[in-house]
């Protein structure tokens, strides 16, 4: 069996990153990233199998720091304190795995309507996509 390159799954985590740019190109709230990163971990029903084997807590945690550290989550990040990850700048990995354990540790933190909103945002992005290819 032949390893893949040590770049693989960092590629896989920047298109990610890339569809998830393309659906809000004009970036999301602090608020709204964490819903959508909280929504992609508890479902990934809507998006192309190639990505959904990158929604794990790592994958996610990456994808969402890359996403802070390029401008992509916007505002203050006052509700940070509300995941438990206000120890960790939104620029880092642990900021966003923070906000993912808040599921476990405190339970209440999917905003379900709004997390369902942002993710049929990101899914129509794919269905239209499907509809360009010939």
């Amino acid at each position: 069996m032949i390893a893949p390159p040590l770049n693989a799954s960092v590629s896989h985590h920047m298109d990610l990153a890339r569809y998830i740019r393309g659906a809000f190109p004009d970036g999301l709230t602090y608020k709204d990233a964490a819903q959508l990163c909280l929504s992609l971990y508890c479902s990934t029903d809507g998006l192309p199998e190639a990505l959904k084997l990158h929604c794990s807590k790592d994958g996610l945690a990456e994808v969402f720091a890359s996403l802070a550290r390029h401008g992509f989550v916007r505002g203050d990040t006052l509700l940070s304190s509300l995941y438990g990850a206000n120890f960790h700048d939104v620029q880092d990995k642990g900021h966003w795995i923070e906000v993912i354990a808040s599921l476990f540790k405190m339970g209440n933190t999917v905003d379900i309507q709004s997390g369902r909103a942002l993710v049929g945002v990101l899914t129509a992005n794919n269905r239209m996509e499907r509809t360009r290819e010939p």
